[in-house]
């Protein structure tokens, strides 16, 4: 499930609710750039030294992480809306790219914060 909130949310709430619901919860600051936003995808799920920085060496390691999870997971991306206005292709391709994971692996949820 791939689902866009908007700005007015409560992410201490958001990130509770999935606990409870029994989902391991990771959140990635998205920035206004592509690599930025790869490079915090990287650093908040722990990707391994050959991550190649680009949305394709992404949607292989959200595929890795997932045929090897334990658990059902919630991945929050917060501030999409800087990453669509300055790099709305980019974001585009982000999106593509989660909701391919989430349609492969449906016990993964995908919360984009468009703000």
């Amino acid at each position: 499930m791939i689902r866009t909130i908007g700005p007015k949310v409560d992410l201490a709430g958001l990130i509770a609710d999935a606990i409870e619901e029994g989902r391991e919860v990771h959140v990635v600051e998205a920035t206004e750039t592509k690599q930025g936003t790869l490079e915090a995808f990287a650093e908040a799920l722990d990707f391994p030294g050959w991550f190649g920085h680009n949305l394709d060496a992404l949607a292989d390691c959200l595929d890795h992480l997932a045929e090897h999870a334990t658990q059902p997971w919630e991945l929050i991306v917060d501030h999409v809306a800087a990453l669509r206005a300055a790099d709305d292709p980019a974001y585009t391709g982000l999106h593509l790219v989660l909701a391919d994971l989430t349609l492969r692996h449906p016990s993964i949820h995908v919360t984009l914060l468009a703000r």
